[in-house]
């Protein structure tokens, strides 16, 4: 892949960073001048904290543009915006309109939201009316938290990208070694072969540590376009930046409404245990077993496993992940009239919307025209085929909600998992022809996965539920396998492929993964 000239500048800087680190201060000071890409923190710091914006910004622009990336684009951002907070506190109204019109216009093409509710602080006597904005404080202090708010490169950034190159080699080797010997970056990694097959295990490669991702506190609502500041930044930088941080704003999800985007929506946090995501399908494996590859790895799995469950970290262990990458303009609102608790896009027609809701229902939208192709409200297709449990917890309360909806990967069938034992297959037949394909009685109590999968090359529907097991079934109903060893409810399925051996990995309520081969021998 060809490097363009901003990646060849952000490598020079990756190296000069790296050269720092490592005390090689002659050759850093020859890079910078024979590249010419020195760049003088502490001169901007004082310009920037002077207030001269103009060169503030002519100085960045001989280094980075406004669309280069995402981090310039932040960082032009916090420029301009305190640029015009600063006009705003000094009543210059024409200045404020100015910079509104020709330097913050560039930036309502990826956040129009966002620039709608700067051009409202025109309109207050003082901006810091607006609550996120009450504690601005004085012009000096407001620069210096400026500064603290852009992002700010990684350390050991290039000893990071050479780490997860080399995971990456390792995880493609043959028979990977756990403790594999780097002994050169000229040449791919790849593992002798042992005396004996083991299993892979994680490994800290000597380059260096992969490195965990910091702490990131999102820009808010308005945040899309922009990544966001570390979390220490931006605990000082709440006064500036945090008004643009509005967890109630009117773009969230609401209980009856579907607000379709390119991506995933925002989920409010009490209905995180009930909205699940939808899958990639093409992430299912198709390849048949029985080549002696799938012999070597089966035996590598299951002779020598040192480690076979995994525990979440807890929150405050876990980094949170950043969601700027996520596109935040609502692309459509469809009405459904109830609670959704699971949707799924089909496939291959990327706007044929499956919804299920806390009453049962399920629905198939075309998106693009905002019209609902067919409704079926629940109901039991056969009371007497389901099992004797079913039926006296069905009478005794007969609600019922949908916890899954999923598309088969060929597009041609719906799974529908609920809440009380059951487990529905629709035949897609197109447009608006859904048929009742099977009734399964799956879990005793709720099932709270479903996910479909090929061993064999043969459709299977995987199931798991309350009732600690996972199971795997075939379109004819049949229970080809029933996994046990969770301690808890289960709560996800995922089907995996590694090399030609394909893996259902797990989750419990407790926190633990587990991982399994389709051969009924445990985890």
């Amino acid at each position: 892949m060809h490097m363009d000239l901003m990646l060849v500048r952000e490598l020079v800087f990756l190296i000069l960073q790296f050269l720092e680190e490592e005390k090689f201060k002659e050759t850093v000071h020859r890079l910078e001048q024979e590249s010419g890409f020195f760049f003088n923190m502490k001169y901007f710091e004082e310009k920037a904290l002077a207030g001269e914006w103009d060169e503030v910004e002519k100085y960045l622009s001989g280094f980075t543009k406004v669309d280069d990336n995402r981090y310039s684009m932040k960082i032009f951002f916090e420029i301009r915006k305190q640029k015009y907070l600063e006009a705003l506190d000094r009543h210059d109204r024409a200045k404020a309109v100015e910079i509104l019109v020709k330097d913050l216009k560039v930036f309502s093409t990826f956040n129009e939201e966002l620039y709608k509710e700067i051009t409202l602080l025109l309109t207050m006597e003082n901006f810091r009316q607006n609550e996120q904005l009450s504690k601005y404080g004085d012009t000096k202090s407001a620069r210096s938290i400026m500064l603290l708010v852009f992002p700010t490169l990684k350390a050991s950034r290039l000893r990071t990208l050479i780490n997860q190159s080399l995971n990456w080699q390792h995880q493609l080797c043959k028979n990977p070694r756990a403790n594999p010997d780097i002994k050169t970056l000229f040449t791919d990694h790849s593992c002798s072969p042992p005396n004996g097959a083991r299993a892979p295990t994680p490994v800290t490669l000597p380059v260096a540590a992969v490195a965990k991702p910091s702490t990131y506190a999102p820009l808010g609502a308005h945040g899309g376009p922009f990544p966001p500041a570390a979390a220490a930044a931006a605990a000082n930088a709440n006064a500036l930046a945090g008004w643009m941080a509005n967890a109630n704003h009117s773009s969230s999800v609401q209980p009856a409404v579907i607000a379709a985007s390119a991506s995933s929506l925002p989920v409010p946090q009490n209905q995180v245990s009930v909205l699940k995501h939808p899958r990639t399908p093409d992430t299912l494996g198709m390849t048949e077993y029985g080549s002696s590859d799938h012999e070597q790895l089966m035996k590598r799995l299951r002779s020598t496993q040192s480690v076979d469950e995994v525990t979440y970290p807890s929150p405050s262990q876990q980094a949170s992940c950043s969601l700027d990458d996520l596109p935040r303009s609502v692309a459509c609102t469809i009405h459904q009239g109830s609670n959704v608790t699971s949707m799924d896009f089909h496939p291959s027609h990327h706007t044929l919307l499956t919804v299920g809701c806390s009453n049962g229902e399920i629905s198939l939208w075309e998106v693009g025209m905002r019209e609902r192709l067919v409704s079926k409200p629940f109901k039991i297709w056969d009371l007497a085929a389901c099992s004797v449990t079913f039926q006296a917890s069905i009478v005794k309360d007969s609600s019922m909600s949908v916890s899954r909806v999923a598309w088969s990967p060929d597009g041609n069938l719906i799974g529908v998992a609920f809440t009380k034992h059951l487990v529905h297959l629709h035949a897609y037949q197109g447009s608006n022809d859904l048929r009742q394909h099977l009734e399964i009685d799956a879990h005793v109590g709720g099932v709270n996965d479903l996910a479909f999968s090929h061993p064999n090359k043969k459709l299977c529907v995987v199931t798991c539920g309350d009732d600690k097991l996972i199971k795997v079934w075939d379109l004819a109903g049949s229970k080809l396998f029933n996994f046990e060893g969770h301690e808890a409810p289960v709560y996800s399925v995922c089907p995996h492929q590694k090399e030609n051996i394909q893996f259902i990995f797990s989750t419990a309520v407790d926190g633990k993964i587990k991982a399994w081969l389709y051969d009924n021998m445990g985890f």
